[in-house]
């Protein structure tokens, strides 16, 4: 089954339109996207966030039609998704309450959100800053910051838009490294958007390209074509 299914799906921004003709993504898999800057990434990650109703088409997640008018349904849809934005913005507190923030709304036991970020700040090499306030950090630790608030959740599908972009150069490949056990050892569906070839092509083997908005599977043959008819 697809983690999503993109049926002739189309969001309209201005004179902006993102398109797509029947693309699905596999669940549990990591998918690149690349493409020129203005092409549409970010904002295929807004569609596959559900934060965006698409102009037309039918969006499908986990095999189920995401129906935008019901709240109940669509909110418990969008729990089962995180999502790294290009430019996130960390609360005026320290690291470790940025980080614990969302297990905090989810009613996550106390031990166990302490547990967990800490595991998470161990990984990306954050424990030093735990006390510190997240608007003393640089840009890189700012990145870094924001990625393990949103890999701490532990979500099925992870969107992550440009999430090295400003890290600094000693940590890309810690950074990278977790993202890739997290998808091997939990099984969790990836999504990120790249500028960098040698990114897409080192962490990914299914690559999505949009050109000009319109969304393309850029090597179809990574993606059985039985997986799109298991949907409704």
């Amino acid at each position: 089954m697809s983690a999503y299914r993109l049926n002739r799906v189309e969001r309209s921004w201005d004179d902006f339109v993102l398109c797509t003709d029947d693309v699905c993504l596999e669940r549990g898999a990591i998918h690149a996207v690349t493409g020129s800057n203005g092409c549409g990434k970010t904002s295929l990650l807004h569609v596959l966030s559900l934060l965006d109703r698409p102009s037309a088409g039918q969006v499908y997640f986990d095999g189920d039609a995401v129906d935008y008018d019901d709240g109940s349904a669509w909110l418990h849809q969008r729990r089962r998704i995180a999502y790294l934005m290009q430019q996130p913005y960390l609360f005026n507190m320290n690291v470790y309450d940025n980080i614990a923030y969302g297990l905090h709304l989810r009613h996550v036991p106390s031990a166990e959100i302490r547990q967990r970020v800490r595991e998470v700040m161990e990984r990306l090499a954050l424990e030093p800053f735990a006390r510190r306030n997240a608007h003393t950090l640089s840009g890189g630790e700012t990145q870094r910051v924001a990625l393990a608030r949103t890999l701490v959740l532990d979500a099925e599908v992870m969107l992550l838009d440009e999430f090295t972009a400003g890290v600094d150069r000693q940590y890309v490949e810690t950074v990278e490294t977790y993202v890739l056990e997290l998808n091997a050892a939990r099984g969790t569906t990836i999504v990120f958007t790249t500028h960098s070839s040698s990114q897409a092509a080192r962490l990914s083997d299914h690559p999505i390209t949009i050109v000009d908005g319109e969304v393309r599977m850029s090597n179809p043959s990574q993606v059985p074509s039985e997986l799109c008819s298991r949907d409704p």
